[in-house]
């Protein structure tokens, strides 16, 4: 090592050209970096989806989700699966161990079983299962509505011409259009008249199929050849109406013109998409992976300005919520307190240095942050908050090392030593200490690389920036730094100058050094009594810590909440539509500088188009409204939503709402989650009647729901044995001509250009609204006549579930609730009451049913574990790297020791903030505990060295080594401290992502390194008191 600092420091050359080339590639690396909000995740997790049209959930869950589940079942690797069947279609949730060696393995042998449970399905289930793969990193960056026009036709073809337009921009996956409904002609028959004329309606789909034809039928094999086409296919709705449906022998001929009628429409709609009021398309803008997320917004937005100009008039265009500006307005805040903290750091070395050195030794920062830009893409990291915050935690570090080096550097220059000569030494003689450092920094960050389960993929990026950074700045402090002293120090002459302002400065610290030292020998004076201080307060802050909230993460700093509203399972989608206007009207009183946009989907209850838990229903919606960002109004999210509750909860006909605040975090699921599983539904939903009964008994408990609900009524009409094989009508004939009587049949389809139009046959509105008519559904029988539904089967009434669940192939009802962060109570408190209290009563009292705890406190759960493991790794790697460095196996355990000092500072500081403990101020605390011990190693050190030789008592050492490294130990934790503080305080701008982790670390450095330089003096003092007591002869220190 000294060879190649020597070539450094004696070959300029090598020292231009370096910076250079740091500097070029460090910025070229930084603009294009891709930038994020968050990582990108592959969760490896399946949605499968499958349809089975006119299905009761009884009948999906039997025929379609049962056979996929036994496939499944069967394929080791998976860490959950959900299903949900629904009315016609079954969505199975199916998520990969994230622990998984080979997780593709796993995925692809999902997919294969699924090709395998093909063959059990029912002859209804025509297409085959759509499998869709979850990333986090393919998600909406921009909604916006389109509403106005003439008429639904041309509103959906302009809708469709922005959706193709869109698709064309570099980055962009796909546009989702929510709202949209399939083009139709509609063949509405007449129920009468088709008695009358002895018809049912597979006569008249049958006519239909055999007209609309367009095939090619060979060519002519002549001189002038040519090809032949039969063209059946229909241009106009009218030409629909002239097709014979029935010729006699007297050619008496009925044309569907006599029977039905013809309507250019759309589909019956399923959903409806409401923006600020008006009824319109709802469009998400969907980025793919690894695109930009903020260049693809700016060319979005950029296209939708050139297209609106060419818009039909009354349509218009109105942007609901950007999420890429979100982003760029975080990314924002974190640069910007990293630029106050880089401001911070760079203030404190002049004002503990002379300009000059303070110059030569801040260049580090820059520097080492340019090289850490320049490697971060070769390992996929993007410019997002996670990778920014790895970024700021190292922020005050980067230059700790400089500090030490050219400290020791002035030290020899100071002693007229020619410049070369005292860089080379000075930085030699630094390399061990310093090297044993920055591995003890990296063996409590390294073990985060490899953290399990989703919370590890989520902030894996923050220890790995953090690494990369640290090993950018012992480099750049070993080969770059001695140098530039070397050439650009003062010489002896100058050193022994200063300024008036410097002189006083010098004149303050010395001062402080004095006093420190004065307060070091009283404790040490006292050493019985200052040890059983220190080990008090230890004690105390860690039994405190263990009584402090625990929330994974705090929802802080909300913009977008939803309002999830249910009523009568027996609502059409148009009258949910009017009911929801009177909420409506509620957020329109939201003052203007609290309330940015809202939309409103009728028809569903979701977060995210790809959400395996939505629930679908005419009588559902949910209203997504979008706040200003909370630094600009006055209340909180939660204090909003506080103000307009009660008025929510009066919309007239209103069955069940709650409300759920939107944060900017990993998907965890609700703060209370539990799955009760069993095999009896009535069992089933009677536990959970218990369960919600006991939370709401628990304080701050509130929103508590299961997803067990009837839906609509079901008539479940069922054909007599008899009749059946009398009549010659099958169950299966008699189910398609009762679908197509009241859902349609699509009999074909016809195209206007890119514009597909489907032909649907199906009874007129005035059959199909009155009740009565189900009975009288003519059917044909062996004969040719006609049969009534009604004469061969027997109809029920009855109701029926909304949806069917299974948790790891059992059936299960899951039951939510929220926590009100003012409460007091947390989420992991609630679910142990749970888990304490009602969970034994209900297994001992119910055989067979089990509760299962998901969402928040199964990844709490999960975080803790693999902290724990990360925790305990961190702790023996660095034992072993101090026990290697120091040449010794018991003063590693006296350095690890000052690790629980920093615990003080946590206790005391995150109080004091009003914050609770999350999972990133756990990150941050372990990663505390690398760096913590950096200026007891320092410290330590220098105690080894003053002994060498000398004949001072202990005590006289002890006191010496801390007065020596008062300064420089202040001067590394103030910069340590500065880089964090802009994040901490929000003084940049606030995220709460990034305040605990940093609070944790500053509060923690600021106590722990200077706690340490108390307590390691008044620990060796007292064990050596101790051994001479007992008689015990110290040993000669070893030195290293």
């Amino acid at each position: 090592m000294r060879t190649i600092i020597q070539s450094f420091i004696h070959n300029r050359l090598f020292l231009y050209l370096g910076m250079v080339f740091i500097v070029l590639a460090g910025l070229v690396s930084l603009l294009g970096l891709r930038r994020d909000a968050f990582p990108n995740v592959d969760m490896k997790q399946l949605v499968i989806t499958t349809k089975f049209p006119g299905a009761s959930p009884a009948d999906v869950e039997l025929r379609v989700t049962y056979p996929i589940e036994e496939k499944i079942k069967e394929i080791d690797g998976i860490d959950e699966i959900r299903s949900f069947s629904r009315n016609s279609v079954s969505d199975i949730d199916v998520r990969v161990s994230l622990d998984e060696k080979d997780p593709e393995k796993v995925l692809n042998e999902i997919r294969r079983a699924v090709d395998n449970a093909i063959s059990d399905f029912p002859l209804q289930v025509t297409e085959k299962p759509k499998i869709t793969e979850r990333k986090s990193g393919s998600f909406p960056i921009m909604d916006f509505s389109v509403y106005g026009g003439k008429d639904e036709i041309e509103l959906h073809t302009v809708a469709e011409f922005i959706e193709l337009e869109l698709e064309k921009i570099p980055g962009v996956a796909r546009v989702d259009v929510f709202g949209k409904r399939d083009r139709e002609w509609h063949i509405l028959v007449n129920a009468n008249r088709l008695k009358q004329y002895q018809l049912d309606l597979s006569d008249i789909t049958r006519a239909i199929r055999s007209r609309n034809i367009n095939l090619p039928a060979g060519s002519v094999d002549s001189e002038e050849a040519f090809d032949l086409r039969i063209d059946g296919e229909f241009k106009h709705p009218y030409e629909i109406g002239k097709i014979p449906v029935r010729t006699n022998d007297i050619f008496s001929t009925v044309r569907l013109s006599d029977i039905s009628r013809v309507e250019d429409t759309f589909e019956y709609p399923r959903f409806l998409a409401i923006a600020n009021g008006k009824q319109g398309l709802i469009l998400s803008v969907i980025k793919k992976e690894r695109a930009d997320a903020i260049n693809v917004a700016n060319m979005v937005q950029a296209r939708l300005k050139e297209l609106d100009q060419t818009f039909p008039e009354g349509i218009k265009t109105f942007k609901l919520n950007d999420e890429a500006a979100r982003t760029r307005n975080r990314l924002n805040v974190v640069s910007s307190n990293a630029l106050i903290g880089f401001l911070i750091v760079f203030g404190i070395l002049f004002l503990f240095l002379d300009f000059r050195t303070a110059t030569l030794t801040s260049m580090s920062l820059p520097l080492s942050m340019l090289m850490t830009f320049a490697v971060i893409p070769l390992f996929d990291v993007s410019f997002n908050m996670i990778s920014m915050m790895g970024l700021i935690i190292s922020l005050g570090m980067l230059v700790d090392n400089s500090i030490v080096i050219s400290e020791n550097i002035y030290t020899y220059l100071g002693q007229k030593m020619d410049s070369a000569a005292a860089a080379l030494k000075g930085t030699s003689e630094m390399v061990i200490p310093i090297f044993g450092s920055y591995l003890t920094t990296v063996a409590a960050f390294l073990p985060m690389l490899f953290m399990s389960g989703i919370m590890g993929k989520f902030i894996w990026q923050i220890p790995l920036v953090v690494i990369i950074a640290l090993t950018a700045s012992l480099l750049e402090s070993f080969l770059f730094l001695p140098a530039r002293i070397a050439v650009f120090a003062k010489n002896p002459e100058e050193l022994k100058k200063s300024s008036k302002f410097r002189k006083r400065l010098d004149e303050f610290f010395l001062r402080m050094e004095d006093k420190f030292s004065n307060f070091v020998a009283f404790t040490i004076r006292n050493r019985y009594k200052s040890f059983s201080v220190i080990l008090l307060l230890v004690i105390g802050s860690c039994g405190a810590m263990s009584q402090m909230d625990f929330i994974l993460f705090p929802k802080e700093d909300i913009e977008i909440f939803l309002i999830k509203a249910e009523f009568s399972p027996s609502s059409r989608i148009f009258q949910t539509r009017d009911k929801m206007k009177y909420m409506e009207d509620i957020l329109k009183k939201i003052p203007k500088d609290e309330l940015v946009s809202y939309s409103t989907k009728i028809g569903v209850q979701q977060t995210d188009p790809d959400d395996p838990l939505s629930r679908f229903g005419e009588n559902l919606a949910v209203i997504m409204v979008y706040l200003t960002p909370e630094s600009k109004r006055k209340r909180k999210a939660s204090q909003i939503l506080a103000s307009i509750e009660d008025d929510i909860r009066k919309t007239p006909g209103l069955s069940d709402v709650y409300l759920e605040e939107m944060a900017m975090a990993p998907p965890i699921g609700a703060p209370i989650t539990v799955g009760i599983l069993g095999k009896d539904y009535d069992v089933l939903k009677k536990v959970s009647v218990d369960l919600q009964n006991f939370l709401r008994g628990i304080k701050g408990v509130h929103s508590i729901r299961d997803d067990y609900r009837n839906g609509r009524k079901q008539m479940y009409i069922q054909l007599d044995e008899g009749l059946e094989s009398f009549t010659g009508v099958s169950t299966f004939s008699a189910a398609n001509l009762l679908r197509t009587a009241y859902d349609g049949e699509r009999a074909g389809n016809v195209r206007q250009g890119k514009t597909k139009i489907y032909l649907r046959v199906m009874y007129d509105k005035s059959f199909r609204k009155n009740p009565e008519e189900v009975k009288g559904v003519p059917l044909r029988n062996k004969a040719g006549n006609i049969t009534n539904l009604a004469k061969i089967s027997k109809m029920d009434l009855k109701d029926s579930p909304e949806l069917l669940s299974h948790r790891d192939f059992e059936r299960a009802i899951t039951v939510n609730a929220d926590i009100r962060s003012e409460s007091g109570t947390t989420a992991h408190e609630a679910n142990q009451k749970v888990a304490n209290e009602f969970k034994p009563l209900i297994e001992r009292q119910y055989p067979g049913v089990s509760i299962v705890f998901g969402g928040e406190e199964k990844d709490t759960q999960r975080s803790m574990a693999s902290l724990a493991k990360a925790g305990i790794l961190a702790l023996a790697g660095i034992f072993m790297i101090l026990a290697l460095t120091l040449q010794n196996f018991w003063r590693p355990f006296l350095i690890l020791s000052t690790i629980p000092l920093g615990i003080v500072g946590i206790v005391l500081g995150f109080p004091l903030s009003g914050k609770a403990i999350s999972f990133l101020a756990m990150i941050g605390i372990i990663g505390l505990a690398g760096v913590l011990v950096n200026a007891s190693i320092v410290l330590v050190d220098c105690i080894d060295s003053i002994s060498k030789g000398s004949k001072e008592s202990l005590d006289e050492i002890l006191l010496e080594a801390s007065r020596r490294r008062f300064r420089p130990i202040l001067l590394t934790t103030l910069t340590t401290v500065a880089g964090l503080l802009p994040t901490a305080y929000s003084i940049g701008g606030s995220d709460p992502v990034l305040i605990p982790m940093t609070l944790a670390l500053g509060w923690g450095l600021g106590f722990g390194t200077l706690g340490s330089l108390l307590y390691v003096p008044v620990t060796l003092s007292v064990f050596a008191d101790i051994r001479s007591k007992l008689g015990i002869k110290s040993k000669k220190v070893v030195h290293h």
